[in-house]
């Protein structure tokens, strides 16, 4: 709904009783529900009404039963904050929505006839069962239970047969789910997310309209039954975290429009190939737990030690991937910590024309094969915590391609690398060389592109510098009809003191007008209301980089004078970015400074920048870099800078293995080998 036709609507609910909101039949304001809940004014009139008490959040809402007695004809209920209501026993029979977050009570009312009831929505509640027998549910279409940790059994489904999503996630007391979950013709998505008391899935599930099935992180589920291939319209399986399964149904293969299938962190050695051979797929992941080489530390408990080591056996094998022709329509690629080495990715992954992400992170590649250079659809490569990794390859091979496939290379406008802790990648190649490549190869191309890699220090080549987060420079008079600029280079160091959450940081460019503000009386220019923004690289530090960032990185973010116009065409003439038909005052309009920083949603950020640079890039900037670079592989060959490196990787890299297996031999009374 439009934002101007639904305050029409509010306002011609507020006119119907201006005095007493008692009176209208819809209530949303917080002010307005707490003067009904706490004078008691309800009347039969109300056929919505949203609890929230956003104002005391921290604090239990106590609901007066009462005034829910009085609503005979409430349609809509939503409760957005913690209550209670020890004496609920009448819910009205006319609900269609009943969203109740942290519903406080073991059981919904017994008298409570559910018979026009199409969403019920319970997240966190206590709910242990949803009824004593079975209630019909003819018109109930969504079922969310999510984080009920109390429910102990789910539904008779034959009582609910035009259930069409259901969502258990995080019912952690649930073994089983009912066996009629087969005659659910219409429903679309399962979520059994974190159902971690859950061993298997009823024999019959092969729901025929079933598209989406979630059973990540459910770690005692064994395995899938043969059923799952009757799932004709399933597009995805999320398996991810399930580690006692260890193969997959054959007919799975049957599942033509199968498009997302994550096999991570699952018992399964060796993927079969059918997988290699579903043609609908365009999201396929198959990482693996880190093993205990960096992640794992000695704990007094044996059993859990033993299984440590065992797991990292199992994970010591190298995954073996099939030819990956046959995933024509895959665009992001997934393997992470799979202890991939030289040749392990058959050559034919160049034929995946439509790959947009590749995951390498955690393995252990020397030098990345020159083929991945084919892609030419690639926006981001991932080759964090790739200790091993010496060289990466000159993405300016592509430049032909790039140049025969001009389509492509438009519909391409940004390129992601990552390669946190590959401190043995810039003993070959400095920031600057990495720079330098990626110029190259976007030149024909206008791509954006940003660069995360170790290193202590800014290049001297970002010429203005600042021991800040954010920088501002001031802008050269039209620079946008200079046909010599081709955009602008952005650097900063970070470090990353804790790993345990997912936090994004944002670069961020900001264009001011020169006569967007107003003089003050020191001379100094008000900044004008509206400056233009334009998004950069955006940067996801998550869980799944599984440690901190202690040592110094740099974030290199490009933006190229494409993705930065708009900022100028979108003037004070009001013109919109995407309109060409400027007026000629319009072209003469002059620009003050511009400021890009870094920024993060998250007030106490874990990610800390130390010193950012910035520089204007012209074409022949392009001459300079290629000079700097020289200078800094000269340096980066150095005997300090390795030994540097062998430091870092010494304190990230945490305990090794071999060590490890000393101390379990150790305390269990085995020789150890004699060297």
């Amino acid at each position: 709904m439009h934002d101007l036709l639904q305050e029409m609507g509010r306002k011609i609910v507020r006119e119907k009783s201006i005095e007493e909101p008692g009176k209208r039949c819809r209530l949303w304001e917080e002010e307005d529900v707490h003067h009904v809940l706490t004078k008691n004014t309800a009347t039969k009139v109300i056929e919505g009404m949203i609890i929230d008490n956003k104002r005391e959040s921290n604090k239990m809402l106590n609901l007066n039963v009462g005034v829910i007695l009085k609503m005979k004809k409430l349609r809509l209920l939503k409760v957005l904050c913690l209550s209670k209501c020890d004496e609920l026993k009448y819910l009205p029979n006319e609900l269609r929505l009943l969203d109740w977050m942290g519903y406080p009570l073991r059981f919904l009312p017994p008298s409570f006839q559910p018979d026009n009831l199409v969403a019920l929505l319970l997240p966190y509640s206590r709910i242990e069962q949803l009824w004593m027998g079975n209630i019909p549910l003819y018109k109930l279409k969504v079922l969310n239970l999510k984080g009920s940790e109390n429910l102990i059994k789910t539904l008779d489904f034959t009582t609910a047969p035009n259930l069409e999503i259901l969502v258990l996630e995080g019912c952690i007391r649930i073994a089983h789910v009912h066996p009629s979950i087969g005659v659910l013709l219409r429903l679309k998505l399962l979520n059994l997310r974190s159902c971690t008391s859950l061993k298997n899935l009823p024999t019959k599930i092969g729901i025929v309209s079933l598209e989406t099935l979630i059973l990540k992180d459910c770690r005692n589920l064994t395995s899938l039954p043969s059923s799952i291939g009757g799932c004709k319209c399933l597009k995805t399986l999320d398996l991810s975290g399930c580690c006692k399964v260890e193969d997959l149904p054959e007919n799975l293969q049957q599942v033509e429009l199968l498009e997302e299938l994550d096999l991570s962190e699952t018992a399964i050695g060796k993927p079969p190939s059918f997988i290699f051979q579903l043609k609908s797929l365009k999201v396929l992941s198959l990482n693996r737990l880190k093993g205990p080489s960096s992640s794992s530390k000695l704990a007094p408990n044996l059993p859990s030690l033993f299984k440590i080591f065992q797991r990292g056996r199992i994970e010591s094998v190298p995954l073996m991937l099939h030819s990956l022709s046959g995933l024509s329509f895959l665009r992001d690629l997934k393997l992470r910590n799979c202890n991939l080495c030289e040749g392990d990715i058959p050559s034919d992954i160049s034929c995946l024309s439509f790959l947009e992400k590749l995951e390498l992170a955690g393995n252990n590649f020397i030098s990345i094969p020159v083929f991945l250079a084919g892609l030419s659809r690639l926006q981001y490569l991932g080759l964090s915590n790739c200790r091993e990794l010496k060289s990466v390859p000159d993405i300016r091979d592509s430049i032909k391609l790039f140049r025969n496939q001009t389509k492509v290379c438009r519909a391409v406008d940004w390129i992601g690398y990552s390669g946190l802790h590959c401190y043995r990648l810039v003993e070959n190649i400095s920031a600057l060389t990495l720079l330098n490549r990626h110029f190259k190869a976007v030149a024909h191309s206008r791509k954006s592109f940003d660069i995360v890699i170790p290193g202590n220090e800014i290049p001297k080549w970002f010429s203005h510098q600042t021991v800040d987060s954010s920088i501002k420079i001031p802008l050269p008079n039209n620079i946008r009809n200079d046909c010599r600029w081709v955009g602008i280079a952005f650097c900063c160091i970070f470090v990353n003191d804790d790993a345990s959450r997912d936090e994004e940081l944002t670069c961020e460019a900001v264009i001011r007008h020169r006569n967007s503000g107003q003089a003050g009386s020191d001379g100094s220019v008000f900044q004008g209301r509206n400056p233009r923004r334009v998004t950069g690289g955006s940067w996801i530090f998550s869980k799944d980089c599984d440690q901190p960032v202690i040592n110094d990185h740099l974030y290199i973010c490009y933006l190229s004078n494409d993705r930065l116009c708009p900022l100028f065409l979108e003037d004070k003439c009001g013109e919109s970015e995407t309109d060409n038909s400027l007026t000629s005052d319009c072209s003469y309009q002059e620009f003050d400074e511009l400021q890009v920083s870094i920024t993060s949603d998250d007030a106490h950020r874990s990610v800390k920048v130390k010193k950012c640079g910035i520089r204007i890039v012209y074409q022949k900037d392009l001459v300079d870099i290629d000079e700097d670079s020289a200078a800094d592989r000269a340096i980066a060959d150095g005997p300090l800078i390795k030994r540097k490196r062998k430091v870092c990787e010494d304190t990230e890299a945490g305990p090794q293995p071999k060590r490890m297996e000393k101390f379990f031999n150790f305390m269990m009374g085995r020789p150890g080998k004699k060297h």
